[in-house]
């Protein structure tokens, strides 16, 4: 009775029927494109293709739920399942494509998303499958892509490469997705180990971090030379004049500079960047305008 009367609070009617599951979405890349160069072809290979899609979500305990043009959706009580399903199922298209040269080329993208979502009949509605579709749009030929909560749930679970390709923002979902691509060439890991995620960076990015990389190497370098040199000037002091700690004062200064060093190699002294970037500036102009 409490939970009927919560429903009616929140304006949710007590008839809806949810589920929390895994959503794989798939889809033919090009496909227009093919059927408009060989509409029969095209169908053939299709056809063909199904029928180890739906073999593949069989054997890994899934649902099919419905097949519309190209597209073909399932859901897996099993994260794990979905991703096995779905990493075999682009593993038996290749090989098919390979020992059936006459077929139409057909590369499938497939998305996986785990979420909450409406039950009616037997097909299933809301975000979660919309996200799932999103993310099959985003996945490269014969590629997978998954969200940020399949992802939890598999990492660790079997030997597989993941890229982690940012959040991204998707039509008619508020929040950034977080998306991983499955990366299949590492699907078979000798050592049986979990890869962790690739963290993909731009060219200007990790050269800043390289750079940042170097600073932080050279300050430790610089941390030895200088503990190198007050040990030494401390034994000297303590040798020659005892009574006296004179060594501190030419520790003073070097330690000072090394902080600063410090400061600039981990991050607080941006500002030293934004002095040089200027200057470099400056002297473009310079050059340009001597130039003239």
């Amino acid at each position: 009775m409490l939970l009927i009367i919560k429903e009616l609070e929140l304006g949710m009617p007590s008839s809806v029927e949810r589920k929390l599951t895994t959503i794989l979405c798939a889809d033919v890349a090009g496909y227009s494109r093919l059927m408009g160069q060989d509409e029969e072809g095209t169908l053939h290979s299709l056809k063909n293709a199904r029928k180890i899609i739906v073999s593949e979500i069989e054997k890994h305990s899934g649902r099919l739920i419905n097949m519309a043009g190209d597209a073909v959706i399932a859901d897996f009580s099993s994260v794990v399942k979905a991703v096995h399903c779905a990493v075999s199922t682009q593993t038996m298209l290749l090989a098919h494509r390979q020992n059936a040269p006459d077929d139409v080329p057909l590369s499938f993208r497939i998305g996986l998303n785990l979420g909450d979502v409406i039950i009616e009949g037997e097909d299933i509605f809301g975000d979660g499958v919309n996200i799932a579709s999103r993310l099959e749009s985003l996945a490269p030929k014969d590629g997978i892509c998954i969200s940020g909560t399949v992802y939890d749930h598999v990492k660790g679970k079997f030997p597989i490469g993941f890229n982690f390709l940012g959040e991204k923002k998707v039509k008619n979902i508020e929040e950034a997705i977080p998306v991983y691509s499955l990366d299949l060439a590492k699907s078979s890991n000798p050592e049986g180990k979990s890869e962790e995620p690739v963290i993909q960076t731009s060219d200007a990015e990790e050269q800043a971090l390289r750079k940042q990389i170097r600073r932080q190497a050279g300050f430790y370098r610089r941390c030895m030379t200088v503990g190198c040199l007050v040990v030494f000037l401390f034994l000297i002091n303590i040798l020659s004049s005892p009574g006296y700690l004179w060594f501190i004062w030419p520790t003073l200064p070097m330690l000072l500079v090394l902080a600063l060093d410090g400061m600039r190699a981990f991050g607080k002294g941006h500002y030293m960047d934004q002095w040089e970037e200027k200057k470099l500036d400056e002297l473009k102009r310079n050059k340009r305008h001597k130039a003239r």
